[in-house]
């Protein structure tokens, strides 16, 4: 039997070697960092919920009537059932060496962390027979631990699951899971490797949804849950009693929002009770009778709600029954008990409005209530006194022992061994343990809980020891060690607290600039020292992007950071702004070209400069126009040739190719239209490419060395576009998750593609060399092709061990074939031959020998 004092042993030894973390009794909006301590963004938490939202649906948009979620669900579904026809496939088992992209492409995919900065988590269970905790990260991938959470695993990375549903159903043959996925039931028989949807309830546009799902403890473990088809209809109590299989209708109710019903199954019984707010405004509460399907009214408008969502929990004792709600009017929240749901007892006042983690009486102790919101706050009294367990702030003084911010769900369990209950807070830091109603409390997610949420990742140009993370809810990251072992998932030290995106580096890499959401730019002027030294905050209209795009200076010698406002003036309009560091201080400015005028409507939302030629710029906005300037962001002309074609194109990612200026990528949300398209004239025109690409949105690219693979961070995984084949390939093999993937870098030293996940961390794919059949090897090693630059004629060598015939072809930059031939190679002694090429126009050429997995590749300049 494991005692208190031994859990507190050994949660004490897992942490002692986490973190250093910044220890101050007051929080500040700006703390000079230093020392690997955690600077404090004050006052960050729970702002930003609305405009995140927003954000992501204009990401994401689509054409009228487009779910794009179910989209994405169906793409998640087929790679699932692909994967898990394998024989002996687990999902999340890596290691081997993968040839992808019918044979272009071969290496091995390595989780690189973080290991110890948990991002947040939705949903929380515990097996007591098992004693094991299973956990929905906000990434929508399934945890298991043991209940101290010492062995943090992932058990399902296939499928993303939603909020709402996590139960395991124990059967004769072992447990079934059932969980949300695209916001419907699914169960699982199989220790949650495979999935299957449950049947009976459907959803016919992005407004359709799941709310409140019980699953009673009666021998049928039957399963009820509010459904809609779509936004507008009115929703339906469905029920399940095959324990989840499928689902049938057992009421219609004549009310479209969420908000004005609710069940409530209380603690410690298999009752259940209905309270909503009908059509007429009248509040009415029911007991359900799973037995019948009968309802009886119980009482009309003893309570009145106001404001606050319709919300009803229980306990049950062995004689008394208990129930709260809470109501909420403009300036007050107030906490009603009653015994019947006939007399209602005002008991107190909430501190704040609950998010939709409501009010959660404890199973073991109806006197104890607990509330979430940014912050956890305590009632040991029925809801009469509320304490706050802790300051969100205080979390990085203590990280081991508060809570961190954004509640997420509240769930107490009886220990198998010794019988106590023990309460579980979920939150946007990972998992809290408490065996003594919040007296004091254990973060069990220090360690292998692996879900960071980045939005950018990227690699010192430097020193690839040192690698970068802007996080959700975790703050900017960096590790300083991840070239100095064998790749796993590293450590990350939290630099800053808050939420951070489009890391760039400055003043030929020693600078770094990142960006938190609303425009506060921060630059740490030398990036390995992890010390933030200046910060420009922007305030203006028009700021719809809630991550701004950040892009370098140009000029090596600048410690200088253009971002998309906005505007500097405070007012409508958006512009390029530029931020000089001078001295202490940064400098704004920013040029007279108002995109959102000349657009249409739209925000700047995507920038990149031209490698090859500073003065060539590219621009791309919400509503999917482009943009051209040829003096440095002087001057913009628009591509009028790329609209309307991309009507519903989210103009996301930019990609210029650093070998030809007017090669371009631009890619964004692809629900309604192509996904990426490409230009070779500079942005005259543009041409889709998106075969084998399936609907999605495009969140980054990035290329290889010679640029003849383009590789994308998508909401549907990691994707590779072979430009000589003009396909787009699935890249995640067996082994790396489905996530939303949302940056991704070419870190050429390494011959490895980094990506950032949100809500699994960086994932790397290190590129191997092709394995060469019997008859190739010697010949590969010995082709070379020269001069490079060449002009009208190219001289191909080659050596075989025996006689053979080699394809050789030359393809520009868009991946159109301008040359073919075939060339024999002789055995033993070295051939000759010359490629004409005299008539092709001046630029940059790749040259291909062999085929398939065993194709070599090199780039040529003519002149």
């Amino acid at each position: 039997m494991k005692s208190l004092f031994q859990l507190s042993c050994i949660l004490a030894i897992g942490i002692a070697a986490s973190f250093i973390f910044f220890r101050n009794s007051q929080p500040t909006n700006l703390p000079v960092p230093g020392n690997g301590r955690t600077v404090i963004r004050h006052g960050e938490e729970g702002e930003n919920a609305d405009k995140r939202s927003a954000w992501l649906e204009l990401m994401h948009q689509a054409a009228p009537g487009v779910d794009w979620r179910t989209i994405e669900w169906q793409n998640q579904m087929a790679r699932h059932q692909r994967r898990s026809s394998s024989i002996g496939f687990r999902s999340g088992e890596c290691g081997d060496i993968e040839t992808l992209a019918n044979g272009q492409l071969t290496g091995r995919w390595s989780e690189r962390g973080s290991i110890n900065q948990a991002g947040s988590v939705l949903d929380i269970t515990y097996d007591p027979i098992e004693d094991e905790l299973w956990a929905i990260s906000a990434g929508g991938s399934l945890w298991n631990s043991d209940r101290y959470g010492l062995t943090w695993s992932v058990v399902n990375q296939d499928l993303q699951f939603n909020e709402g549903l996590l139960q395991l159903i124990p059967r004769n043959n072992g447990r079934r899971l059932l969980a949300f996925s695209n916001r419907k039931p699914h169960f699982s028989d199989d220790d949650g490797q495979t999935w299957q949807l449950s049947t009976g309830i459907y959803h016919n546009d992005g407004g359709g949804n799941c709310h409140n799902p019980l699953v009673l403890g009666d021998e049928n473990r039957s399963v009820f849950v509010f459904s809609k088809p779509t936004s507008s209809e009115n929703m339906k109590l469905y029920r399940s009693n095959n324990q989840g299989e499928s689902f049938a209708v057992v009421k219609t109710y004549n009310i479209s929002d969420f908000n004005r019903i609710a069940l409530c199954n209380p603690h410690n019984s298999n009752d259940l009770y209905l309270v909503q707010k009908n059509a007429q405004n009248a509040v009415q509460f029911f007991r359900y009778d799973p037995t019948t399907n009968q309802t009886t009214l119980l009482s009309t408008n003893a309570i009145q709600f106001g404001s606050a969502p319709v919300n009803l929990i229980g306990w049950t004792g062995d004689v008394v029954r208990r129930f709260y709600c809470y109501t909420q009017t403009s300036t007050t929240r107030k906490v009603y008990q009653s015994e019947d749901l006939v007399t209602w007892t005002l008991k107190g006042e909430l501190p704040e409005r609950p998010w939709d983690v409501g009010i959660y009486v404890l199973p073991s102790n109806p006197d104890i209530l607990l509330m979430g919101e940014v912050e956890c706050y305590v009632s040991t009294d029925a809801g009469v006194e509320w304490n706050k367990a802790n300051n969100w702030w205080e979390y990085y003084d203590n990280v081991e022992g508060k809570i961190h911010a954004d509640i997420m769900h509240f769930a107490e369990f009886i220990a198998s061994d010794d019988g106590q209950p023990f309460l579980l807070v979920s939150n946007h830091g990972g998992v809290t343990f408490t065996p003594n109603h919040m007296e004091s409390q254990y973060n069990i997610g220090l360690s292998n809980l692996n879900v960071s949420q980045y939005y950018s990742v990227r690699t010192d140009p430097l020193n690839p020891s040192f690698v970068y993370a802007g996080s959700q809810d975790q703050g900017f990251q960096m590790s300083e060690g991840f070239e100095t072992g064998d790749p796993g998932p590293e450590s990350f030290r939290q630099v800053i607290s808050g939420d951070y995106g489009h890391i760039v580096f400055a003043n030929g890499g020693q600078s770094l600039w990142t960006v938190y959401p609303g425009g506060w730019a921060t630059c740490y002027a030398n990036a390995q020292s992890g010390e933030l030294t200046h910060s420009y905050d922007l305030e203006s209209d028009n700021e719809s992007v809630w991550i701004p795009p950040l892009v370098a200076s140009p000029d090596p010698a600048e410690n200088a950071a253009y971002m998309a406002g906005g505007s500097i003036d405070g007012g409508p309009g958006s512009y390029i702004i530029k931020m000089t560091v001078v001295g202490d201080e940064i400098i704004p400015s920013q040029g007279d070209f108002n995109f959102k005028t000349e657009s249409g409507g739209g925000e700047v939302s995507a920038i990149a400069i031209a490698p090859s030629n500073s003065a060539r710029w590219y621009a791309a906005t919400t509503n999917g126009r482009v943009f051209r300037s040829d003096d440095g962001g002087e001057t913009w002309e628009q591509s009028l040739n790329f609209y309307p074609s991309g009507h519903y194109l989210y103009g996301q990612a930019l990609y210029v190719s650093k070998f030809d200026e007017n090669t371009v990528y631009v890619a964004g949300s692809g629900y309604s239209n192509p996904a990426v398209y490409r230009s070779t004239d500079g942005g005259d025109n543009f041409e889709p490419i998106v075969s084998g690409l399936p609907s999605t949105l495009v969140l980054g690219l990035a290329a290889n060395s010679d640029e003849s693979l383009i590789f994308a961070a998508t909401e549907s995984g990691a994707y590779v576009y072979v430009v000589a084949e003009n396909q787009w390939y699935d890249m995640l093999g067996n082994c790396a998750p489905t996530q939303t993937y949302w940056s991704v870098e070419f870190v050429e030293d390494l011959n490895t593609v980094r990506f950032g996940t949100y809500g699994r961390g960086i994932w790397d794919f290190k590129l191997e060399d092709a394995v060469a059949n019997e008859e190739l090897p010697a010949l590969l090693a010995s082709v070379d092709i020269f001069p490079i630059p060449g002009h009208n004629q190219l001289t191909l060598r080659c050596k075989a061990p025996n006689a053979i015939t080699l394809p050789v072809q030359l393809t520009d930059l868009s991946g159109k074939v301008v040359y073919k031939a075939v060339k024999p190679c002789t055995p033993n002694a070295a051939f000759q031959t010359t490629l004409e090429v005299g008539h092709l126009p001046r630029g940059v050429y790749v040259v291909q020998t062999g085929e398939g997995k065993n194709r070599l590749t090199k780039k040529v300049i003519l002149q």
